[in-house]
């Protein structure tokens, strides 16, 4: 093989590879609201700018100390807004998490929706850039 044609094939090669990382890298950052670890999720909330509660926008560093509480409500626990169970905890950098073990969420292989929820009142919309987003047919959406 010459080495023009060893060249444009490891350009192309090179190309691929950072597509594909660059995909990869996206799509886990598009996944909003958590992370799967291990046996359990970890429900994660405040690293936005903006969130959006019905139609208005809000600057979540500027109203941040507004914030009581971040509460997770789904259909794994009858969409409550105030069970003691998955309020969630700020750490010290500011952010909102809840580490709940998979069994207590549902079946393995099940899809459960969840939004997170503001001093137990105001409920979080999915942002419009999230994968795991899903809208029913009752025409509300929620993060799966």
């Amino acid at each position: 093989m010459n080495f023009k044609r060893r060249f444009k094939l490891s350009a192309l090669l090179i190309g691929w590879l950072l597509i594909s990382y660059s995909a990869r890298s996206q799509s886990r950052e598009t996944e909003f609201g958590y992370k799967t670890k291990g046996d359990s999720i970890e429900f994660i909330f405040g690293q936005e700018k903006t969130i959006l509660i019905g139609r208005q926008v809000i600057n979540l560093k500027e109203r941040f100390k507004e914030i009581n509480a971040v509460n997770v409500a789904g259909d794994f626990n009858n969409w409550n807004p105030k069970d003691p169970d998955y309020i969630a905890v700020m750490g010290s950098d500011k952010i909102f998490r809840l580490k709940i073990s998979k069994k207590q969420i549902g079946k393995k292989g099940e899809t459960r929706q969840f939004k997170f929820v503001i001093n137990q009142e105001y409920w979080v919309e999915p942002p419009k850039e999230a994968v795991n987003q899903f809208t029913g047919k009752d025409g509300y959406t929620n993060l799966t």
